[in-house]
């Protein structure tokens, strides 16, 4: 027996089992990735979902087809990533997750523990409107209003729990007033009925809600952003409006189930934050007004707690029960 060939055998099947792991490692993504989103087509929440969703497909070079699954406040289509493999070609889109997992006592999954954060694309501020025929040019105006009309007024809103639904609950609460909450499917359902009447009174995404108050449809009288928005420069803060603590956002943003690999979450994370500095997205996101956000997994988590506190006291005071 030639004794040298034992030493190379040996480096020769720690090469293999070195190399095993490595070659086992498929490279993400291997195949089209599935992004659902939580919400219909046509909202800003789609529209930023397809905007990224382009972007990262063409630099993976696979497809990123876009699913609406609406419905339950978002919980759904959370439902259906939190059950999916955690190789990343099952991704959620969403700007609802932790305010449904305040309103819902019970939800087919941990929020915190089946859902991976990967980044926060945007945040957009709401913006509070009347009805032209609402004889309120202010804030004030609306709320004394509404004092000498008790159970009369309604609010519309994107539905029970959403951030439009707890804005308007907040400032039933602040100011005493008794004012009835109409949900709808979506933003844009709610707002064709205020500018038809049918609703006097809405907080509406900036982003959509833009070219209604320019078109005199209905009649912007505050914004819930910390400083005055762009595209709205002549309507006053909420802050400015006396009401000091009174700053909402709606957040956007990408997450994948809870067992997604952490190779593959930085992988996204990275890819996500570029398309987001890209200048044709930022002129599309901005025009919209939106805030582009990005940044870290960390960051996307803690802003979600910060969120489901604030929804949590409010869904408590205003006594919000799911439907």
């Amino acid at each position: 027996m030639n004794t040298t060939t034992l030493p190379c055998a040996a480096a020769a099947a720690l090469l293999v089992a070195v190399a095993a792991p490595a070659t086992a490692q498929k490279a993400f993504p291997e195949r089209p990735v599935r992004l659902v989103v939580a919400f219909g087509a046509g909202g800003s929440s789609d529209t930023v979902a397809r905007t990224l969703a382009l972007k990262l497909g063409e630099g993976w070079g696979q497809s990123v087809v876009v699913e609406n699954r609406s419905g339950a406040t978002g919980t759904i289509a959370a439902d259906v990533v939190a059950r999916a493999p955690g190789d990343g070609h099952t991704l959620l889109f969403t700007s609802a997750l932790s305010t449904a997992a305040a309103l819902y006592a019970k939800l087919p999954f941990d929020w915190q523990r089946d859902i991976s954060p990967i980044v926060q694309t945007t945040a957009v501020s709401q913006v509070l409107y009347v009805h032209p025929s609402l004889p309120a040019k202010t804030v004030k105006d609306l709320v004394d209003f509404a004092r000498r009309r008790p159970g009369e007024l309604g609010y519309a809103s994107s539905g029970i729990g959403s951030v439009a639904h707890l804005s308007g609950a907040n400032l039933g609460i602040i100011n005493g007033l008794k004012l009835i909450h109409v949900p709808y499917k979506s933003n844009g359902m709610g707002s064709i009925d205020v500018m038809a009447g049918h609703v006097p009174i809405m907080f509406d995404q900036i982003s959509t809600a833009v070219p209604h108050i320019r078109a005199g449809k209905v009649r912007a009288l505050a914004v819930t952003s910390a400083a005055r928005a762009p595209n709205l420069p002549d309507v006053p803060t909420m802050v400015e409006s006396g009401y000091k603590d009174f700053v909402t956002t709606v957040w956007h943003g990408l997450l994948g189930p809870g067992s997604l690999q952490k190779d593959v979450q930085a992988r996204i994370n990275a890819d996500a934050n570029r398309a987001l500095k890209l200048p044709d997205v930022r002129d599309r996101l901005t025009g919209l007004g939106l805030d582009i956000i990005g940044g870290s997994p960390d960051a996307f988590a803690a802003e979600m707690k910060r969120d489901f506190a604030w929804a949590s006291l409010t869904i408590k005071a205003a006594g919000i029960k799911a439907e």
